[in-house]
């Protein structure tokens, strides 16, 4: 089965990489062939002592949510060697961990998988949520190196596809030591497919704890001034993808020209999830006769402006202190997969949520803050506008879901520390195996 694996492997490689070249020139992200081919081309000198921990994440997200685990990692006595999948997942981590290399994830093929943990040396890998390949575990397994998948967080897509050959991901999930979950409904359908229920335990989402930090007037104003925009009511639509920004605007404009005496100073922010949407989506406003401001190269006419792009990396978080209302992409209907992004970024700055009905990626989490009144889904363009007009009529309505989000956050604390228990004896183990022989 592992044969079969590498072959089929080999062949939707082949046959798709142009694919995945284009799709990363027009996305004007590097693929990083040779590193990615060929690992990081040098031994990485180990620290004395101390056992490595070798931490993958695929993209920005699962960079974000080893905000905190990796330093827990290095409390613990590991030294930490970080790679992630994508360009965007690179960059999180430099910005994140300026003192750490940030490695392009080996391909899934025999030589790479080797010759990446021949330079890296791991004594203990940890996949964060998603991104399993079954090669790099069956060469850690060779080796005794133990491995985790900490904070899994599944798809339903993904999970029919697993479901297809469960004989072969049975035998994947198997070889890790400890399998997190997210929540309990992916702890069983991890188990359904063959995971150990005894190396398994729902513990929630490692990104519960980022800090909980309601927005105060003065860093709000600060950030206004920083950027050189004007206040007003201002509506964040965070990390959005191709074609969901027509149905935000819509409802957006349909407000400001259906009240304009009422919503004079309602602002929109517009923070696409990919470098490549930016110019794009100042492209899809020309056409509709609209103009807006960037982040990355403001103008003294700025002050006069409605609509806002914020085309530069890694400040979605810390504009989220302008809404009075967040949006969450990736979850209306637009030229993508749908599922949704992680609404807790917003959620811990106390303002109320709104998302579209394709959050499957998030459902649990979707449902979960629904239910505790901090957030609200809308199927389309008018039942968003009409969510956004009773916020924004309703000032006490919107603190108390902004309110009850942050308390959701809260509630759900802990998870860094529930995980480092559950792999402190695999660390111990590591530990143990590193020492130099008397």
């Amino acid at each position: 089965m592992r044969q079969l694996y590498r072959i089929a492997y080999a062949l939707g490689f082949f046959v798709t990489w142009p694919l995945w070249l284009l799709r990363d020139f027009l996305q004007r992200k590097p693929f990083a062939v040779k590193e990615r081919f060929l690992g990081p081309g040098r031994m990485l000198p180990k620290s004395p002592g101390l056992p490595r921990a070798w931490v993958w994440v695929l993209s920005l997200g699962e960079a974000l949510a080893a905000k905190n685990l990796i330093p827990a990692l290095e409390e613990a006595g590991l030294e930490v060697v970080i790679s992630s999948t994508t360009a965007t997942g690179r960059a999180t981590v430099a910005r994140l961990f300026p003192s750490h290399l940030a490695l392009a994830s080996p391909l899934d093929f025999n030589l790479s998988t080797r010759r990446f943990i021949e330079s890296v040396a791991p004594d203990l890998l940890v996949l964060v949520e998603t991104d399993i390949w079954p090669g790099v575990l069956f060469q850690l397994r060779q080796r005794n190196i133990p491995t985790a998948l900490i904070s899994a967080r599944v798809s339903p897509r993904s999970l029919r596809g697993y479901g297809y050959i469960r004989p072969f991901w049975s035998r994947v999930l198997r070889l890790f030591n400890l399998i997190t979950t997210q929540s309990e409904g992916e702890r069983a359908a991890l188990i359904a497919l063959g995971a150990d229920p005894a190396a398994t335990w729902a513990l929630g989402d490692l990104k519960f704890d980022c800090p909980v930090c309601e927005t105060t007037p003065e860093a709000r104003a600060a950030l206004l001034q920083a950027a050189g925009w004007p206040d007003g009511r201002w509506i964040v639509a965070g990390s959005t993808h191709a074609g969901e920004e027509a149905i935000i605007l819509g409802a957006f404009l349909s407000l400001k020209q259906s009240r304009p005496a009422q919503y004079q100073d309602l602002r929109l922010l517009l923070a696409p999830r990919n470098q490549s949407d930016f110019l794009a989506v100042r492209e899809r406003l020309l056409e509709r006769g609209l103009t807006a401001a960037s982040r990355s190269v403001p103008q003294s006419s700025d002050a006069e402006r409605f609509i806002f792009i914020l085309d530069t990396l890694g400040e979605l978080e810390r504009f989220y202190d302008l809404a009075e209302i967040a949006l969450v992409g990736k979850s209306w209907p637009g030229r993508h997969k749908g599922g949704g992004h992680n609404p807790l970024e917003p959620a811990a700055r106390g303002k109320p949520v709104i998302f579209g009905p394709q959050m499957h990626n998030y459902r649990w989490m979707a449902q979960a803050i629904i239910k505790a009144g901090g957030a609200l889904m809308t199927a389309d363009q008018a039942a968003l506008a009409a969510a956004l007009h009773d916020l924004l009529s309703n000032s006490g309505k919107a603190r108390s879901m902004g309110r009850a989000a942050a308390d959701f956050v809260r509630a759900h604390q802990g998870v860094t520390a529930r995980t480092m228990e559950l792999l402190n004896p695999i660390i111990q183990g590591v530990r143990a195996r590193s020492q130099p022989d008397d």
